[in-house]
């Protein structure tokens, strides 16, 4: 005759059993979430290392970019002033003009770039599908061609020729220093017709431009003679021209990508190939500008345009694929560079005073640059004693605070 165990040791052994079931059961629940945050510190590992490896490919694209176009940027000026400065070779509106037919190959060199980038067709056809929406429709229309393009290939044209005309009278590096104040006409026209917020460190780096430009006009076209002065006043007007092309863009377009503004510029080279030569036989004809066709400096004008076109199709990368800091930096070292040219190459020397204007449209340039929170210590302390600039700058504080950054609405560098 078999006997059960007494109740009370049932109870033990139950209890024992769910005592080790609920051992096990935590046993595996803290095996999972170990594995869990394992596998979540892994997946974060590997995150940082792929930003990391972005951010030291993005740097190291961008130090290559600041190189071509610092070295474009210069080698474009330098060649065109070799011709424009012929006495027998008077046309730098047919120098503008060759320069900007050769912008056509903007979009055939995307082409390749996206080529050589997507082995997928479908993949290039969608690139290129994006690069037709530059005006936000799906194709471009003949009214937006003649309605947009034409008239920026205008402006484009004015702009380059002012700039090149410029470089009869003065130096290289007279005129990239002036034409590096664009940047505060490019901020006092977006203030006015893209409504950019009022910052107190821009208007200083736009007091600073100005007076670097004064600076220059006063230590060379008032003591040099009216050649020089004229030469000033023509670089002045083409970096307003610069900034309004800017604007407009910027308008027009927004945020346009690489392929975007690569089939822009080629049909920006296409209207002017098509209709602008009407302008040069009207100035050829009237002896405005005048020339034999074995005058012509074929080796100046074609190494300058190539370099041209290199660096317009740089600046697009640039902004497209690296930080439009290093578009910034290469522009200012144009500055030092035309500089190195002139003294040990051409033999100009330059007075105190011109250091001085070229320092202030180089702090000017820099300090437009800064970061946008930068002002807001300012305003708290002189400015925006209103209620609605007061909510204004305690949202943007708000939005800085929880890490979603600052707004900068400073128009990208593009190219004139």
């Amino acid at each position: 005759m078999e006997h059960s165990p007494p109740s009370s040791l049932r109870r033990i052994d139950n209890k024992d059993e769910d005592a080790d079931e609920f051992y096990s059961d935590e046993k595996r629940s803290s095996i999972a979430s170990q594995s869990s945050s394992i596998i979540k510190d892994a997946e974060i590992s590997a995150a940082k290392e792929k930003f990391w490896d972005e951010k030291k490919q993005k740097i190291t694209i961008g130090c290559v970019i600041v190189i071509f176009l610092a070295v474009s940027w210069v080698g474009t000026q330098q060649f065109a002033q070799n011709a424009v400065q012929l006495a027998s070779f008077n046309a730098p509106y047919f120098t503008t003009w060759m320069g900007t037919c050769w912008m056509t190959l903007c979009f055939p060199a995307y082409t390749i770039f996206i080529g050589l980038k997507f082995r997928n067709r479908a993949e290039i056809s969608m690139s290129f599908r994006d690069a037709a929406r530059m005006f936000k429709t799906p194709e471009i229309s003949k009214t937006q061609f003649f309605l947009k393009i034409v008239p920026l290939n205008m402006l484009w044209l004015a702009t380059n020729y002012l700039y090149i005309s410029s470089l009869k009278y003065i130096a290289a590096t007279d005129a990239s220093a002036i034409f590096a104040s664009n940047v505060a006409f490019v901020y006092m026209l977006a203030l006015c017709i893209l409504h950019e917020r009022l910052y107190a460190i821009r208007i200083f780096a736009c007091i600073f431009c100005i007076a670097g430009v004064a600076l220059f006009a006063y230590a060379d076209g008032f003591v040099g003679g009216s050649g020089i002065l004229g030469g000033t006043m023509m670089t002045v007007i083409s970096a307003f021209g610069a900034a309004l092309y800017k604007v407009i863009f910027k308008s027009w377009l927004g945020t346009a990508n690489l392929g975007q503004v690569s089939l822009f510029l080629s049909l920006l080279g296409v209207s002017n190939a098509v209709f602008m030569w009407i302008v040069f036989l009207i100035l050829y004809f009237t002896g405005v500008e005048y020339f034999e066709a074995d005058d012509i400096p074929w080796s100046d004008l074609t190494t300058s345009n190539f370099l041209s076109l290199v660096f317009n199709f740089a600046v697009n990368f640039g902004v497209a694929y690296t930080y439009p800091l290093f578009i910034s930096i290469a522009m200012m070292l144009g500055i030092p560079l035309n500089a190195v040219v002139d003294i040990f190459v051409k033999g100009v020397t330059f007075s105190p005073a011109r250091l001085a204007a070229a320092f202030l449209v180089i702090l000017g340039f820099c300090v437009m640059l800064f970061p946008d929170h930068w002002n807001y210590p300012i305003h708290d302390a002189f400015l925006c004693k209103c209620q609605n600039c007061k909510t204004s700058i305690e949202k943007e504080h708000a939005e800085t605070n929880n890490g979603r950054g600052y707004t900068n609405h400073k128009i990208t560098e593009e190219k004139v």
